[in-house]
């Protein structure tokens, strides 16, 4: 009886299909969550290489404008990480897993991580873990961007005259406003604030110019201070000296070896009439210092360009690094690992120049025994006087303004031109193109101009320096 029922139902063909489809869901089953598992860690890697990407060109800018330890660049990634993957399950093993290598000769920064996913769908009770797959997929990446090892040096020159107390176009806002809140905006992208000094890749000078520059301290010495009787802190310009050929040089301001050496080798004054507040700041990295003296700038006298374009020189050239304190020290020219650049700016046409006088004749008064006239006589002066003349772009203080900048242009420094008014036909806005190196030349017509086209230089400073 029961081996007939067996018979029976081997013979019986019915529901024979049933158990072919279960084993084809579960198949699918697996197959299907396999693909969710797969899926996931695709995803997974995508962020992870996302949030790689987004940490070395972070910390690239970093590496440009500052110099890092080891531990504040994994600081930085890390911090990156964490701002890009704040939600992602594998993100404690992605920092863990973190690495990098830093090739400062070539600057680049080479960023990796890996991490892994638990498989959801791959285990069915615990028995699809050792049947058909890993219980984790383990995924990684990695990012090299290049970073700049070049350090900047930048001379900020800028007309503080009388005429910058006006206002331009139809606004009521005074040109030295502007250029305060231009100049601020220049040191906030250079050196953006978290940084520190002593870890910035880029420096600023800060030269304020009307008939001379406010050279503060430093005016004493290279008015020839340390050998003659000298006053004053408004500095100008030099001339060539017996065989030495100097005024339109960034010569060093002790070059003669005489002991003393002659007064009409230094710079000269001539001149009261520099702006008390607007004073001279040599190279810097420390952005209080630099925004504290642009928001002092003020305004006072004439137009002696070629006296602001000589000292922004001097502020970044090597010749004067023994002037300036140690970490105001300009680097070599020969220095490949350091760009140089100048800005200038004015709004107004140059009017001054200065130069020694040995004798100048003069009406004296001369008396015998009998009576007193007075005749014309070479008199001894031996000293600075200053020279006004017409506003003119052929002039003595404009021809020499262009010949500093041709030679300053010639010693590998860049410079931008800027020229803040609305007439592009004056003398000083020939000047300031004439200065600028090739595609360099600026004209702000406005407030809003003159911010705007600073910013615009400063930014320009970055790409140059962050693509080299």
């Amino acid at each position: 009886m029961i081996l007939a029922y067996y018979k029976k139902l081997l013979r019986n063909e019915r529901g024979a299909i049933l158990p072919i489809f279960g084993v084809l869901v579960l198949m699918m089953v697996v197959i299907g969550g396999a693909a969710i598992d797969v899926s996931r860690a695709v995803n997974a890697r995508e962020k992870l290489s996302y949030a790689i990407d987004a940490a070395a060109l972070s910390v690239a800018t970093d590496l440009s404008t500052s110099v890092m330890t080891d531990d504040e660049i994994t600081q930085a990634i890390e911090d990156s990480f964490r701002a890009n993957l704040a939600n992602a399950e594998f993100l404690d093993k992605a920092i863990e897993n973190l690495s990098f290598v830093l090739d400062s000769d070539e600057g680049t920064i080479n960023i990796s991580s890996s991490a892994n996913l638990s498989n959801y769908f791959l285990d069915i009770g615990g028995f699809g873990l050792s049947s058909f797959g890993p219980d984790t997929f383990t995924f990684g990446t990695n990012a090299q961007v290049s970073y700049s090892r070049f350090d900047v040096e930048l001379a900020l020159v800028v007309d503080v005259t009388g005429s910058m107390a006006w206002s331009i176009g139809s606004t009521s806002t005074a040109r030295i406003t502007a250029l305060r809140a231009a100049g601020e905006e220049l040191v906030n992208i250079l050196l953006p604030t978290g940084g520190t000094p002593s870890g910035s890749k880029v420096r600023i000078s800060l030269v304020p110019y009307s008939q001379g520059v406010n050279l503060a301290s430093y005016a004493n010495k290279v008015k020839g201070g340390d050998h003659y009787s000298v006053s004053g802190n408004c500095v100008t310009e030099r001339q060539d000296y017996a065989s030495n050929t100097v005024m339109l040089t960034d010569t060093a301001y002790n070059y003669d070896t005489a002991n003393p050496p002659a007064l009409e080798s230094f710079y000269g004054g001539a001149s009261t009439n520099c702006s008390s507040s607007s004073q001279f700041i040599p190279l810097s990295s420390n952005r209080t210092t630099l925004i504290n003296a642009i928001r002092a700038l003020n305004t006072n006298g004439g137009t002696a360009g070629q006296t602001g374009i000589v000292w922004g020189w001097n502020s970044i050239s090597p010749n004067y690094a023994n002037l300036w304190p140690s970490d105001s020290a300009p680097e070599a020219y020969t220095n490949d690992d350091v760009l140089k650049f100048a800005i200038i700016m004015t709004d107004g046409d140059n009017n001054r120049y200065y130069e020694y006088v040995d004798t100048e004749r003069r009406r004296v008064r001369v008396c015998n025994r009998y009576y007193c006239w007075r005749e014309w006589q070479d008199v001894a002066v031996n000293d600075w006087r200053e020279r006004g003349e017409s506003e003119s772009y052929s002039n003595t203080s404009s021809t020499r303004s262009r010949d500093l900048c041709a030679a300053m242009k010639t010693a590998g420094i860049e410079i931008f031109g800027v020229y803040f008014g609305t007439d592009n036909s004056s003398a000083g806005a020939r000047n300031m193109s004439a200065c600028a190196s090739t595609g360099n030349y600026y004209q702000a017509t406005s407030s809003e101009g003159l911010i705007q086209a600073f910013s615009n230089i400063a930014k320009k400073i970055q790409q140059i320096y962050l693509s080299q």
